[in-house]
């Protein structure tokens, strides 16, 4: 269901007090100031839920956003927020890296810790929000990647803006299952386009965030073949299986423990899904790369606490998808 709310409903003299208490309902707590622009503010926001994905079109005048520590101390969020500029321009600031966002381009900075957002002209973005834990399935050392420029220029970037941007006119008459189907793409996609951004650093420590999320990025592509193994993701990266194994060691995991947890993430929301009723168990673990039913139930016992038979019958129905941690 998507919710609209326009500035147009209030007097002009309390436009600014009321958009900036939509936008902390909507995101996060913020504070917020006007900038130079016509004499009376106008702006508006429109969202849907697409499965775990908020996503937010908002259209305004200048203004600037400020996610101070103590806003953060005060209503701690765990959350992910990606912009994606669909006109005018917006600075993101994390972390003490600035991104310039022009139409297409779009940029990633986390709940948890200060960012100032500002828009110095007439704007229009697409906001996607979403549990920080999902990213860390795909993406598991973000914090390198805040306030980055992903650019509607790049070969990798590009067709992941183009995706983005589609989602909103997309979901507007899809059912359940299909808008889910969309945000776990969205996700992928997003874990594909922040991993790109190491390939044009050249220090040490650059190069081996950029093998480890490289390795990320094979695995989520390729974690439904029973066959992957370490030698293969690391060929495929350009590194040995010994570097490998360390590289994953250095995040305090392992290959086969990541490449386990994917699977079943995959096999927990099929089980859960309407979409996915007529299939058996044994055919969705087998689906996500599990060569025996026995090693699926023990594995998906250990993670979850509860059988497959009962995750289907609905012993998670109480929980969302957020709490547990699986898309």
């Amino acid at each position: 269901m998507t919710q609209q709310l326009s500035t147009d409903t209030v007097d002009s003299g309390e436009r600014f007090d009321f958009w900036h208490e939509v936008i902390c309902n909507a995101f996060v707590r913020l504070e917020a100031e006007s900038l130079p622009g016509s004499k009376t503010f106008r702006a508006e926001i429109s969202n849907t839920t697409l499965g775990p994905l908020t996503l937010s079109r908002v259209a305004a005048e200048p203004h600037a956003v400020h996610r101070s520590k103590a806003l953060i101390g005060d209503e701690p969020r765990d959350e992910i927020l990606v912009s994606v500029q669909l006109s005018g321009t917006t600075i993101v600031e994390q972390d003490d890296r600035q991104a310039v966002l022009q139409p297409g381009d779009f940029a990633m900075y986390d709940a948890t810790r200060p960012y100032d957002l500002t828009m110095p002209r007439e704007f229009e973005q697409l906001v996607l929000q979403f549990d920080r834990r999902f990213l860390l399935e795909r993406c598991p050392s973000p914090e390198p990647l805040t306030a980055i420029r992903m650019s509607n220029n790049s070969s990798v970037t590009a067709p992941v803006s183009a995706f983005l941007r589609s989602l909103e006119s997309i979901t507007l008459d899809d059912g359940q299952a299909v808008s889910h189907q969309l945000a776990t793409s969205a996700l992928d996609l997003l874990g594909v386009a922040l991993a790109d951004q190491f390939g044009s650093e050249t220090s040490p420590a650059a190069g081996r965030t950029k093998h480890f999320l490289g390795a990320c990025t094979y695995i989520n592509a390729y974690a439904d073949d029973p066959d992957l193994n370490p030698a293969r993701i690391g060929a495929a990266i350009g590194v040995s299986v010994r570097s490998l194994h360390q590289l994953f060691r250095d995040h305090d995991t392992s290959v086969n423990r990541y490449i386990m947890s994917r699977r079943l993430a995959r096999s927990m929301d099929e089980l859960v899904s309407p979409a996915h009723t007529s299939r058996s168990i044994t055919d969705i673990a087998m689906s996500h790369g599990f060569k025996t039913a026995a090693h699926f139930s023990r594995s998906f016992s250990e993670a979850y606490g509860i059988t497959p038979s009962d995750a289907r019958k609905g012993g998670f129905a109480d929980l969302n998808r957020s709490e547990r941690g699986v898309i």
